[in-house]
């Protein structure tokens, strides 16, 4: 048998995965039956949802919009401030809550299939297979997700984002918010390297397999 089998800590993290997969299969069934109960509970346009949905915005602020002795003001050089950061808004669009829930299914499910892959891994540590190629298989797999993952999220963000800020208005001179886009470069990477190591991984267990038919 393995020593991971024999880690204390593998059975830890197997057991912790078993509860994150409850949490994640809960949190997939119940977050739209909640939004489907507020949009039918909701009735006035004056209302809004009780809950601030994040949209990945970037942000413009004119300075001499709010005092026009700014550029005078010492160290500031530049009136114009921008960048990019998730905004929590509470609106009252049935649209925006209806992307936002979409969004999070979509996460939802990509993380979920994460946990499945990654348990069924530590369910093979603790039986004592390290090397076998299902174990490279379910990294490999876990690596082309994140990279999709990386990928497609902010493809989503992006459209969300366009589509609540459209029907956001923010009467406020000086004050711009547009839908923003950027990727996990850090994500890919992390996805691309999961698969070489399931490359290794893989060659490693046909090296294991070959020298106990050998013995």
């Amino acid at each position: 048998m393995s020593t991971a089998a024999h880690n204390p800590l593998t059975r830890v993290v197997k057991r912790s995965l078993d509860i994150f997969r409850v949490l994640a299969i809960t949190g997939l069934i119940a977050w739209p039956l909640l939004a489907l109960f507020m949009s039918i509970g909701h009735h006035s346009e004056e209302e809004t949802w009780g809950v601030d949905i994040g949209v990945f915005s970037g942000f413009f602020i004119d300075l001499t919009a709010f005092t026009a002795d700014v550029t005078d003001s010492p160290g500031v050089r530049d009136p114009m401030i921008s960048g990019k950061a998730v905004l929590n808004i509470d609106t009252s669009s049935p649209r925006a809550l209806y992307l936002f829930t979409a969004i999070l299914e979509v996460g939802g499910i990509a993380g979920l299939y994460v946990l499945i892959q990654l348990r069924a891994l530590f369910t093979s540590l603790l039986g004592g297979i390290s090397f076998a190629p299902e174990n490279s298989g379910r990294i490999r797999k876990i690596g082309f997700v994140v990279i999709a993952w990386a990928v497609i999220n902010p493809i989503l963000q992006y459209i969300g984002g366009r589509a609540i800020l459209a029907e956001y208005s923010l009467n406020i001179p000086g004050i711009q918010l547009i839908p923003a886009f950027d990727v996990n470069g850090m994500a890919i990477f992390i996805g691309v390297a999961m698969i070489v190591l399931a490359g290794v991984l893989k060659e490693a267990a046909r090296m294991h397999e070959v020298q106990t038919l050998t013995i």
